[in-house]
């Protein structure tokens, strides 16, 4: 099967009735007004052109640069951009103002029927682990890699699920097979934290083990140290980072700085999903630390 064609253009005062109101007959047309020294106007323009191209041949994008070319900005009375107006059979039938959150945005696309049944799986598979129905949720995941091979969210939401659920090996195979760009995305980070630490804590005596010993010496650097390894392992982030805490106050040298280089590493990872956490965290180890 042939690819679709993307349509996307950079259009002028001159090309606007042909390119957009004529062909709007045929696709919707999204026509994006920017200027091009504005982040926000960059930021959406590079969010409708990924749509652009993951739903190549359903709709037309056009891009007009304000600063350059005024006729139409003024006949369309635009005044403030980004603006997002949308065409259909020659008439402007939607218009959205300002910055648009990655949600909103798949709203606007949806009421034109521009969206992908594997993402609606993939969301309904995320709620049904947030309610704990994880076989129901793998279950979804795989209709919907099926329906979608290339929706690479699937498979990330599957490796979290592995490691959610202990599955180690499965995650870290799965976790190897994603494209290297993803891997370096805030999220491909966050399950490289995740799964260092579940491969960390399988080096030590376990959890259970490691709490009967602390219980008999609570002073042993070893034991808390390995103890926060595996709470964190298992996301407990609070009760982890408690632990390691815990063993700073005692000796902020712990481990030969090893503690709070391991302190540092966690609130890192976490800064990349969990900010509000990762700051408190970082509060508490400056304060330890400034003692």
């Amino acid at each position: 099967m042939a690819a679709q064609e993307i349509y996307n253009f950079e259009i002028s005062d001159d090309n606007f009735d042909s390119l957009v109101l004529i062909n709007s007959h045929k696709l919707p047309v999204f026509v994006l007004f920017l200027s091009p020294i504005s982040p926000t106007c960059i930021a959406m323009e590079n969010a409708l052109i990924d749509y652009a191209e993951k739903f190549a041949g359903q709709f037309i994008l056009a891009r007009l640069d304000i600063d350059m070319y005024t006729q139409v900005r003024d006949r369309l009375e635009v005044k403030n951009v980004p603006m997002l107006k949308i065409f259909k059979d020659g008439e402007m039938v939607h218009q959205e103002l300002g910055s648009m959150t990655e949600e909103s945005l798949a709203q606007v696309f949806r009421k034109f029927d521009i969206f992908d049944p594997a993402e609606d799986l993939r969301l309904q598979a995320e709620e049904k682990h947030k309610n704990g129905e994880t076989p129901e949720a793998i279950k979804l995941l795989a209709q919907a890699a099926q329906m979608n091979p290339s929706n690479i969210k699937i498979a990330m939401d599957m490796c979290q699920i592995f490691l959610d659920i202990n599955m180690l090996a499965e995650a870290a195979e799965l976790f190897t097979k994603l494209p290297n760009k993803i891997k370096e995305t805030e999220t491909g980070r966050f399950l490289i934290g995740q799964i260092t630490f579940k491969k960390l804590a399988l080096d030590t005596d376990g959890k259970l083990a490691l709490t009967t010993k602390l219980a008999e010496t609570p002073d042993d650097e070893d034991i808390q140290f390995d103890l926060a390894i595996c709470l964190i392992a298992e996301q407990a982030y609070k009760e982890g980072m408690a632990q390691l805490f815990g063993l700073l106050k005692q000796n902020p040298d712990a481990k030969g700085g090893g503690a709070q280089e391991l302190a540092v590493v966690v609130i890192n990872m976490l800064d990349l999903n969990n900010k509000e956490l990762a700051s408190e965290f970082r509060r508490q180890l400056s304060n330890i630390l400034a003692v």
